[in-house]
């Protein structure tokens, strides 16, 4: 079924071989994006064809970033890979190749056209994020499991496919099962589908169907459930509270705590910490509450920013419009004048021109300084307000973790003093009954039991520095890297992109003049 390559010389995708390529393309006129005079930009390629050149990887694609249609067909690839970057891809051709597993597809959502024809393929997998499939040929493989049409019931926009040629579609309910397992489909090995056999075939599976679709529904629920978990915990990531919209940081505390697991077990400890936590909790719940509300404060601040910067740059393109218009209205009048086609542009006038476009320039250059004064003043107290919210943020985190360590205090007192009278009372052998066997050996003298609490202590306090400074070293980050951003991008990008465009212009304008 598929090539090999015993008494071929296998080939790699090398540089030469991409640029031949895209040149052959070029000069057949398919690349429309990339013109014959031009230098060659893999970038702007659109269409590549790589098919029949023995290719046995597939590398050094990540060139080709607006890629849209890629045909590899006929060579000897054993493995998908290399496709990464191409998620503009729309069309993929990897027919009669020597690929045994489906893979390597994650980032090609824009993907609408895919042959996997004549390989080696035996499961039907790892094709989830291609949601816009709409024809899929996967004939003359080795497909011979159910499961594998199954799978492909979950492309709504499959349309056609093409199954024939595998193990699967030599059995004989080949046919009835599929039209009838896969109801979006129109075409099936190139044929148009019925009704009347679609409508028998549904029938005859009726109960498998009924199934199917149950069994789907509960997994459509359990991934929607799992992915609102997770868009809820990228919520408490970004508002900087996540993991503490319960008893997560208490538990925490714990985990590690070896020692102070065994001091839980003296008489009185579960009554404490049934106490502790539920005070623990409130303030950490207080404080995830502060965090969302505050997160809400400055989503608030950053989208009145941009909408401010949007309307000063608006405006002040409306108010470049109107002076390039003017001035062209004036050019227009100026040379009605002039015998262009006889004479040419008289010198008097060509100075005028030229004042006049000297003129424009630093029109359009006070515009841009204008603009530049006008949004530095934005930049500077959106950073005032978003760096006030940040040390208010900081400032009531930092007073409820000290609650944290102020309870944690009243706790490792408690827990002393509980377990200096479970040692009294060892001491008499009042506690045989009751007291475990793990435990004993912590208390055999009061040292031993208050080097176990100070070192429980210092573990939960640990656990409490640690989730302080990491917060705290996040938001600060966030905020530095937003400003930066913003400075970089609004001032001095923007500023030196704007510049250009005017010097262009001008360029333009003053080389029209030297053409008449």
């Amino acid at each position: 079924m598929a090539r090999l390559y015993d008494a071929i010389e296998p080939e790699v995708v090398s540089m030469d071989m991409l640029q031949n390529a895209v040149e052959s393309l070029r000069a057949d006129g398919e690349n429309q994006v990339v013109p014959k005079e031009d230098k060659l930009d893999y970038s702007a390629v659109n269409s590549l064809r790589l098919d029949f050149r023995s290719i046995l990887r597939m590398e050094n694609l990540w060139l080709f970033s607006n890629l849209t249609k890629l045909q590899m067909d006929n060579n000897i690839i054993e493995r998908i890979e290399g496709l990464d970057t191409l998620q503009k891809l729309t069309w993929l051709d990897l027919s009669f190749n020597n690929i045994t597993n489906i893979e390597g597809l994650d980032t090609l959502t824009e993907l609408t056209d895919l042959s996997l024809y004549n390989n080696r393929i035996t499961n039907l997998e790892n094709m989830d994020t291609l949601k816009k499939l709409n024809v899929f040929s996967i004939g003359n493989n080795q497909v011979d499991d159910e499961n594998s049409i199954r799978y492909l019931r979950r492309f709504d926009n499959l349309r056609t496919v093409c199954l024939r040629g595998n193990p699967f579609a030599s059995k004989p309910d080949y046919y009835t099962f599929t039209i009838a397992h896969l109801p979006q489909i129109h075409f099936l090995d190139y044929k148009l589908i019925d009704e009347a056999p679609r409508e028998e075939a549904l029938k005859k599976y009726e109960i498998q169907i009924q199934q199917l679709i149950t069994t789907e529904d509960q997994d459509r629920e359990k991934d929607k459930k799992a992915d609102d978990k997770k868009k809820q915990h990228q919520l408490h990531k970004e508002a900087f509270v996540e993991n503490m919209d319960q008893n997560q940081l208490f538990t925490a505390m714990f985990k590690d705590d070896s020692e102070g697991q065994k001091l839980l077990l003296v008489p009185g400890a579960d009554e404490l910490v049934a106490q502790i936590e539920e005070k623990f909790v409130a303030i950490v719940h207080t404080m995830f509450e502060f965090g969302l509300k505050e997160k809400e404060t400055r989503d608030k601040e950053i989208d009145d920013f941009w909408i401010c910067v949007n309307e000063a740059k608006d405006e002040n393109t409306r108010r470049a419009a109107v002076i390039v218009d003017e001035f062209k209205e004036y050019r227009t009048q100026l040379f009605a004048k002039e015998d262009l086609e006889q004479q040419g542009v008289s010198p008097g006038v060509a100075a005028e021109y030229d004042d006049a476009l000297t003129n424009l320039r630093n029109k359009l250059m006070a515009l841009e300084i204008a603009l530049v004064d006008q949004l530095e003043e934005t930049i500077q107290t959106f950073e005032r307000n978003l760096g006030e919210m940040v040390s208010n943020f900081t400032e009531s985190m930092r007073a409820n973790f000290g609650l944290l360590r102020e309870l944690q205090a009243f706790f490792n007192e408690s827990i002393i003093n509980l377990c200096v009278a479970a040692v009294e009372r060892y001491m008499k052998n009042e506690l045989d009954d009751e007291f475990p066997d793990e435990i004993r050996d912590l208390f055999a003298d009061k040292d031993t039991i208050l080097n176990a609490c100070q070192t429980s202590d210092e573990i939960h306090r640990s656990k409490l520095d640690q989730r302080e400074d990491e917060m705290f070293s996040r938001i600060s980050n966030w905020l530095t890297t937003m400003v930066d951003n913003i400075h970089e991008d609004e001032e001095y990008n923007r500023n030196r992109k704007r510049i250009i465009e005017i010097s262009r212009l001008i360029d333009y304008l003053r080389a029209d003049i030297e053409d008449m």
